[in-house]
């Protein structure tokens, strides 16, 4: 039987970081890389032509940051699940940032179980 794989949208300005998930997602059965973006607007331009199941997002980038790709993905692909990344706490970040139907994870704390546990129950592990 042909495994459904989960095609993920990493979103950062740091290409370091990039690479970093980018491996964790390679260690971990049933996902894949769907492709990379340096910011809100190139994630944005990379949904209009490709079908993903998650992005990955950072919070803090120049041009269109996280939180504002995140409302626009939120509405324009309300199947997709949104995990924003950042080094910050969770209550260091604006109150509105979880009601758009985000999620949030914190960098250092992101590995293969964290992406696996998000996956199956749409997001809420760990929150």
């Amino acid at each position: 039987m042909e495994q459904h794989l989960v095609r993920v949208l990493v979103v950062d300005d740091l290409p370091s970081f990039r690479r970093a998930v980018t491996g964790v997602i390679a260690v971990v059965d049933g996902f894949e890389l769907a492709g990379e973006a340096a910011s809100g607007e190139e994630a944005l331009d990379f949904l209009r032509n490709h079908a993903v199941g998650m992005v990955l997002m950072d919070v803090n980038m120049p041009g269109m940051g996280g939180l504002e790709a995140a409302r626009t993905i939120r509405c324009r692909h309300p199947d997709v699940t949104v995990v924003l990344l950042s080094v910050n706490n969770t209550e260091d970040l604006p109150r509105d940032a979880m009601v758009m139907g985000a999620h949030y994870r914190h960098k250092d704390r992101f590995g293969p179980d964290e992406l696996e546990a998000l996956w199956s129950d749409g997001g809420h592990a760990g929150s």
